[in-house]
């Protein structure tokens, strides 16, 4: 979850909303593509639930949580409940001094930078990264979604798999696999972002996902079908066929 909208919460009490619990299963199959013992880092960690589940998942790894926004009194908060192989970091300066990192999540993280080189660039400058690192990209698609919901958290823009591919290419960055995610959820962000349009409603905006509600049963039952859904669009990836979605992800490695 967003720092912003973890705000707006207890965090303690946060019920985790389908696509962030559905967003964590594509983050895992994507990391049981690559080897046990990890180095990880997750970049824009927000309130580290990603980093934290999988820490819990894979506790032979290690993991780092790098957020710019974390202050000290966030850090002990959220310290307590996590797992022992899971660091939390202000800065990328935690992890300078490995020499080697697997793997590097940014996951929604891209959108909210006004030059996301800047930040890339800093990441492949690290001593760890080379050209067996593996990178794990998302990022909010379509920026004729783009809606007071990313005003609010920050966003500068949204990107298609082509956008996306011509920020990375000059970066000596190579996609290895490329998609989209959350296909059912691209219509109703679009039907959403159209009745923001003809009613012209900028405040209060209760899309976020710390607005959930929905009960236990409820949850897992959508997560469940957004998760079949991810397996399906993946499979048909395979064979050519990738079909539009709300969010875009990109599998990558530097080319040297």
């Amino acid at each position: 979850m967003d720092l912003r909208e973890l705000n707006k919460t207890q965090h303690q009490h946060v019920k985790r909303h389908p696509w962030e619990l559905c967003r964590y299963r594509i983050l895992n199959f994507f990391l049981n593509r690559c080897n046990d013992n990890q180095i990880i880092v997750d970049i824009g960690s927000g309130d580290a639930y990603l980093a934290s589940q999988i820490a819990k998942r894979h506790p032979q790894s290690s993991v780092t949580a790098v957020d710019i926004n974390y202050t000290p009194e966030l850090m002990a908060g959220l310290t307590q409940q996590l797992p022992s192989n899971l660091v939390l970091s202000p800065s990328l300066e935690t992890v300078a001094s490995q020499k080697k990192i697997d793997v590097i999540i940014l996951m929604d993280v891209l959108e909210h930078l006004e030059y996301p080189q800047e930040l890339l660039i800093q990441i492949l400058q690290l001593q760890g990264v080379s050209v067996k690192t593996n990178f794990i990209i998302t990022v909010p698609a379509y920026q004729q979604l783009f809606s007071e919901h990313d005003r609010q958290l920050g966003h500068f823009k949204r990107y298609t798999r082509k956008q996306l591919d011509h920020l990375l290419k000059p970066l000596a960055i190579k996609k290895i696999k490329d998609g989209y995610c959350f296909n059912f959820l691209l219509m109703i962000r679009f039907f959403q972002v159209q009745k923001e349009k003809i009613f012209k409603r900028k405040n209060h905006v209760k899309t976020g996902v710390h607005n959930w509600k929905g009960n236990h049963l409820i949850t897992g039952i959508i997560t469940q079908l957004l998760w079949m859904e991810f397996k399906i669009t993946w499979y048909l990836a395979r064979i050519g066929v990738k079909l539009p979605g709300l969010s875009c992800y990109a599998l990558c490695q530097p080319f040297q």
